[in-house]
């Protein structure tokens, strides 16, 4: 029986596998590669925790629908969590969108303020400074005596209820949910943990040997008239055979490109023997992280152009302009 479960079950990798072929995830890391960034970061808005970077892969998605999406990439090891901060949400509807209020603890109102305790000095009375007040004059309520700035010494500070007149040093506090206006306690409110949610290594290994088609690279090449595969063979001047995660060609114009998460020399001489025996038009690296100079000086000097995303430009966008210099 032990036996006939091993054959059957999925292992772990094999489970990643499937789910990386999921069209979401396939989005969302495309998107993720386009731009150069491996993160999903949070922002609390007034409908609950969002994921700015989901809205246009999951437009339709309820919070609990994304938190179930990105619990299962979690799960799967395609993501790893980053805990960045703990929210107070609803628990009636879990919204975090949350007003906090401090409350009197005799009779619970809400109309309650700090009082300023000052002692009248000559006559030995304590009390609160706004029960001294008449108008611009400090009068003291036991002696009837005008209070100047030298007749009284500063206590300390306190609140005090303007309903019931209680002074306390410590209000309760009270939440009220601005999504279904429930009023709780910390007793009842859901301390929700908010994660940013980052590539695993895992997945990263996976990019860089292609496991996830790089689409709009592919997209690109075809609007621009070129025939592309993915995971191919060329034939080397040497009778060696060369395995290129893509390949495009365009009449006479050969393309090969390899894909690596981090940059590194070694990459670059290994795509550099291939290019030696092959000699393509143009040998490109296309990497998603970026390169260092001591890398980008290599890959000049073994003329292998190093792709990678920034700030302002997309990889698809640089192949697009490379595309566009290459026809004018």
């Amino acid at each position: 029986m032990a036996k006939q479960d091993s054959a059957t079950s999925p292992s772990s990798a094999e489970k990643d596998e499937s789910l990386l072929l999921d069209q979401r995830l396939q989005k969302l890391v495309q998107q993720m590669v386009d731009h150069g960034v491996y993160t999903l970061t949070p922002r609390i808005g007034l409908s609950g925790i969002v994921y700015e970077e989901l809205k246009g892969i999951l437009p339709d998605s309820t919070e609990a629908e994304i938190k179930s999406f990105l619990n299962s990439l979690v799960s799967n090891k395609i993501f790893e969590t980053i805990l960045v901060d703990k929210v107070i949400t609803c628990p009636a509807c879990h919204n975090p969108n949350v007003l906090s209020k401090y409350i009197c603890p005799r009779c619970s109102a809400f109309d309650i303020g700090r009082a300023s305790i000052i002692e009248h000095t000559r006559c030995g009375y304590l009390d609160s400074k706004d029960k001294f007040q008449k108008g611009d004059t400090l009068l003291c309520p036991k002696c009837k005596s005008i209070v100047r700035d030298s007749d009284y010494r500063k206590i300390g500070t306190s609140f005090q209820c303007n309903g019931c007149g209680t002074r306390f040093e410590t209000p309760r506090m009270s939440h009220k949910c601005v999504a279904c206006d429930d009023v709780f306690t910390f007793r009842d409110a859901i301390y929700e943990p908010i994660f940013e949610y980052k590539l695993s290594e895992d997945t990263k290994r996976n990019l860089a040997k292609g496991t996830i088609p790089l689409s709009s690279i592919v997209a690109i090449l075809k609007e621009g008239g070129y025939e592309v595969k993915l995971k191919s063979d060329l034939p080397g001047k040497s009778g060696a055979t060369h395995t290129f995660d893509i390949v495009a060609r365009k009449g006479s114009e050969l393309i090969v490109a390899n894909f690596t998460f981090n940059p590194k020399e070694e990459d670059i001489i290994g795509l550099f023997a291939k290019k030696y025996d092959i000699d393509p038009t143009h040998t490109w690296l296309i990497a998603l992280t970026p390169a260092s100079k001591e890398e980008e000086a290599v890959s000049k000097a073994y003329g292998v152009k190093i792709l990678y995303a920034t700030g302002a430009q997309s990889l698809a966008e640089q192949i697009q302009d490379i595309s566009n210099e290459r026809s004018s």
